[in-house]
């Protein structure tokens, strides 16, 4: 059937697509350095650990959805 041929290529796109976004999330990690270094303020710690958590949060979604995707 064509959703057998179809799927592993969806697949595909999405895990490509999320590991296209942690790099991006990993970016922002070191433009967010890059500014605190700059600009010191007193909230550019709080940034700082968004966005650790943030790129944190999209490798832990290949991670899940490397698992997912494989039944």
């Amino acid at each position: 059937m064509l959703i057998e041929l179809v799927a592993p290529v969806i697949k595909l796109g999405i895990l490509i697509i999320l590991v296209i976004y942690s790099i991006f999330a990993l970016l922002i990690v070191k433009q967010v350095d890059n500014m605190s270094k700059t600009l010191r303020t007193s909230i550019s710690p709080f940034v700082r650990v968004i966005s650790i958590i943030h790129a944190g949060l999209a490798l832990g979604l290949i991670v899940i959805m490397f698992g997912a995707l494989n039944d």
